[in-house]
């Protein structure tokens, strides 16, 4: 025996369908027809408007390279800009918290100079007077300040005895600079 075949239709009803089968398929494909005439049209219009973008849109201006002095005024610009940020980025509240004695150490602050410039290893430097009613107090400020995480070293400048004190004064106070360097 050989292949069968199986058909669902009956035997003349092929013949029949064959060519409405053939107009329906035509019918579709002249219906789907204005469909893609106007997509080719859209197509075309897309391409043309973005072409137009193109144009329209500014060229890239390419920088001329500077001169070496031209350079150097920006390098010397940028400079001064960083630091104009330096300084209104420094943490005055947390060093004024920082530098101000413990009570048992009497040292009376008289002033801080906060001109964030650079010292070694890039550390900013601050510069502090103060004034101590002994020697002794004056170096436990400077021990107290050495041990602040926030300083990476504190040394002291110079110091000497305070003559216009009062006269009742048991003992003349000390007067003495500190210069502490720290980091941002």
């Amino acid at each position: 025996m050989g292949l069968s075949r199986l058909e669902f239709l009956p035997p003349g009803a092929a013949q029949t369908f064959k060519g409405w089968r053939l107009a329906l398929c035509l019918a579709g494909g002249l219906m789907l027809l204005p469909a893609a005439v106007y997509w080719l049209v859209q197509a075309q219009e897309t391409r043309r408007l973005e072409a137009q973008l193109a144009q329209l849109q500014p060229a890239r201006s390419v920088r001329a390279p500077l001169s070496a002095s031209q350079q150097r005024e920006r390098d010397i610009e940028l400079k001064q800009v960083a630091a104009a940020v330096r300084q209104l980025n420094l943490p005055v509240t947390r060093l004024v918290r920082t530098v101000q004695a413990p009570r048992d150490v009497r040292v009376a602050l008289l002033g801080l100079d906060l001109n964030a410039q650079q010292g070694q290893d890039g550390a900013s430097v601050l510069k502090i007077a103060a004034e101590a009613e002994t020697p002794q107090d004056m170096l436990n400020y400077l021990a107290f300040l050495n041990q602040q995480p926030m300083f990476s070293s504190v040394y002291l400048l110079k110091h000497e005895i305070n003559s216009n004190a009062h006269a009742n004064a048991p003992e003349h106070p000390y007067r003495f600079q500190l210069e502490a360097q720290w980091r941002q």
